[in-house]
């Protein structure tokens, strides 16, 4: 276990992967290996698979572990591969980190509470995660606090400290909340701590220096800017960072359209060349007018004072596609404009 564990010890960026889709919402098996080598490009160093992002809690087993071996093939042995098995169901929670644990290539399984029944006890909770991680057969293991979504309130701190004790292959958390007194008391606890919320990437940088770790939505398109402003703090520039956390944080508001911020994110990689199509049924794909909300929001620069594109130039874009997104520029402005003034004449009639 030493080797993953190490493997998940030294990752700081790794990208919670969307589950690329066709238009009839299978999975979009041939894309993933250029994802993959995009991510890596673009300085990411491992993948959740199967998280909120992912959407691995509204698939079943069979296709969770096909997506798994699917990004494990891709990834060659170059990133670190963490799979979400957190799931509603007891039993399949445990026969999915059975079946992890068997596949070479899974360097940590992630578990996270069902969100359908917020009445769990702290007990019942700790049994749980205990169950499944002694399912996990040794794989290191890792909680996934998320309270926001599974509307679950406990001393998260408290439960560390029991899983220390009682779970010998437990290494650490995905914190995905905002409050920094708690994170900095996980601190303390000397775990592994990946960031969940990118608006938490300067605190941490401040908190943990070079060992603050995220694993969060905008990697997969926005990697160097969160790299940035931890460099940035390491070089003494607060300043500079907070500015860029402050664009990081607009850009987000941006990207979020009547609250659909997984399938908006998804959107947001049709700028890198990388579709994602829909997301897994039951929930629902942007409509139209909000898909081109979002391209207004980001690559108009009027409307986002040209921070995204000015992100891509700096952080992410290769140079051979500046044209592109100088070509969607453009063109969403003015499908954009084109838009609007048929819906008023529409609405008018």
């Amino acid at each position: 276990m030493q080797d993953t564990r190490d493997k998940i010890l030294s990752a700081r960026y790794v990208a919670p992967v969307f589950t690329p889709r066709d238009k009839d919402r299978n999975v979009n098996y041939a894309i993933i290996p250029k994802y993959v080598d995009y991510l890596i490009s673009a300085g990411v160093q491992g993948v959740l698979v199967g998280g909120s992002a992912g959407q691995g809690i509204l698939q079943p087993n069979s296709e969770r572990l096909a997506v798994a071996r699917a990004f494990i093939a891709a990834a060659e042995g170059r990133m670190t591969v963490i799979v979400h098995a957190g799931g509603v169901n007891y039993e399949d929670t445990l026969t999915l980190c059975r079946d992890l644990s068997a596949i070479d290539g899974v360097d940590g399984i992630m578990l996270s509470t069902p969100i359908f029944y917020p009445y769990f006890t702290y007990s019942g909770l700790l049994e749980f995660l205990c169950d499944a991680g002694e399912a996990c057969n040794g794989k290191p293991v890792l909680y996934y606090h998320f309270p926001s979504l599974t509307r679950l309130q406990y001393d998260v701190v408290d439960l560390v400290k029991n899983l220390k004790k009682r779970l010998r292959n437990f290494v650490g958390l995905k914190y995905t909340a905002n409050d920094e007194e708690i994170y900095k008391k996980l601190v303390k606890q000397r775990i592994k701590i990946f960031l969940g919320f990118p608006s938490m990437t300067l605190v941490g940088a401040q908190t943990q220096g070079g060992q603050v770790s995220l694993i969060t939505g905008p990697t997969n398109f926005v990697n160097g800017v969160m790299m940035r402003i931890v460099d940035l703090v390491l070089e003494g520039n607060v300043k500079k960072a907070k500015t860029i956390q402050k664009d990081l944080d607009d850009i987000m508001t941006m990207i979020v359209v009547e609250q659909e911020l997984m399938s908006a994110m998804t959107h947001v990689m049709d700028f890198v060349g990388l579709p994602m199509g829909p997301p897994v049924k039951p929930l629902s794909d942007l409509t139209e007018s909000q898909k081109h909300k979002i391209k207004w929001n980001l690559l108009n620069k009027d409307a986002s004072e040209g921070k995204f594109i000015d992100m891509l130039d700096k952080y992410e874009a290769p140079s051979e596609t500046a044209s592109i997104y100088t070509s969607y520029l453009l063109m969403m402005s003015f499908a954009y404009l084109l838009y609007k003034v048929v819906d008023k004449r529409i609405n008018n009639l």
